[in-house]
């Protein structure tokens, strides 16, 4: 029997379109072995007339559905083995959706990692420090204090919440009387010219009393409720400030950014405070327009090392590797004005588990 192959060369008219069967060199690219393309069947291993010039039971071929048959013939009586056309590059995919986390999530989160610089593992509602940085009283989960006059208007709460729980947790040499009229009266100096001679004379009284204090439940979920919502609303409003500083950087807030920016609340009262509103902000204009950050992070590493240059030279580099360590999730080496500090944390593992979600609502 005569082969099946077409008269004439192997190449097909130009005019064709379709690749050989065969080429020159190895099988396997542009001819018939090439998965990508479409071409001639030409002859087949065995008897003349299967899938072949000679078949005459080749359906044809379909462009509405050009892959229906994978063995055709065109209109012309040409035998095709039908490949797949090589897709065109894909665009570049963008990258996955970021997680998000609710806002009560993240904030308990934060909440909790700043308690951690304190070195509790869970929540310290009796965490309690004296005069040595002369703020008087620290106190609670954020210690709160009488010198930045922060602590008094939690034991406001307290006190109008259940004045009767607040004053049993006094006592006789608490000199309970002298507190309350400081606290009702919003006196600063009062509250901390109270806590000294309680340090001073009456150690013990002072300790219990706040012991007490943070025992209560009534009292530790008024210190959750403040931490939280005191402390929010100054987060807002550094996000704000960053928003105004580099929007397309800030459009969705990062967990970790949330956390270095809370606990940045806490410990130096946002950007705002009094002596540092006409420097850090400029400050930090200027350090994104010189080194265009290219992400959150990068931005995010400015704003936190710039406000804590600003803190009392004592402090700074305190602030720089708490924030720091919050953004990278690990320890952060810094120093600053001859002293030298590398703060743990030990719940840092929130930060690598969720410091690039988004946090929702923000």
């Amino acid at each position: 029997m005569a082969g099946s192959s077409r008269p004439g060369p192997v190449t097909p008219p130009i005019e064709s379109c379709r690749v050989p069967p065969r080429t020159p060199g190895p099988l396997g690219i542009n001819d018939q072995a090439d998965p990508n393309i479409t071409s001639l069947l030409g002859d087949t291993p065995g008897s003349v007339g299967v899938c072949d010039w000679a078949d005459p039971t080749l359906p044809l071929f379909s462009p509405a559905d050009p892959y229906s048959e994978m063995v055709c013939q065109a209109p012309d009586g040409f035998p095709l083995a039908v490949g797949f056309d090589q897709p065109a590059p894909a665009p570049a995919s963008s990258a996955a959706p970021v997680e998000t986390i609710a806002l009560d999530k993240a904030q308990e989160m934060a909440l909790l990692i700043t308690s951690g610089f304190e070195g509790v593992t869970g929540m310290d509602y009796k965490a309690l420090a004296d005069d040595f940085d002369g703020m008087g009283t620290s106190f609670g989960l954020i210690q709160w204090n009488f010198g930045k006059d922060t602590l008094g208007p939690l034991l406001k709460k307290m006190i109008d919440k259940d004045a009767t729980a607040f004053k049993a947790c006094f006592g006789a040499d608490a000199d309970y009387d002298a507190l309350k009229k400081a606290i009702v009266d919003k006196k600063k100096a009062d509250q901390l010219k109270w806590a000294r001679a309680m340090i001073k004379d009456h150690r013990s009284a002072w300790e219990a009393a706040f012991t007490k204090i943070g025992s209560n439940e009534t009292f530790k979920k008024i210190q959750l409720e403040h931490a939280v919502s005191g402390t929010h609303k100054d987060a807002v409003k550094v996000i704000k400030d960053i928003r105004e500083i580099s929007s397309a950087l800030f459009t969705n807030v990062e967990f970790r950014s949330y956390a270095a920016i809370f606990d940045l609340c806490v410990q130096q009262h946002g950007l705002h405070e009094k002596q540092t509103d006409a420097q850090t902000i400029p400050h930090i204009k200027a350090r994104v327009a010189a080194e265009k950050p290219a992400t959150q992070l990068e931005l995010m590493k400015i704003v936190v090392t710039e406000r804590g240059l600003l803190a009392k030279d004592e402090w700074v580099s305190d602030c720089i590797s708490r924030r720091m360590g919050l953004l990278t999730g690990a320890r952060f080496k810094s120093k600053e004005h001859d002293v030298t500090k590398n703060r743990s944390n030990p719940h840092f593992d929130l930060i690598k588990q969720f410091g690039e979600n988004y946090v929702a609502g923000l």
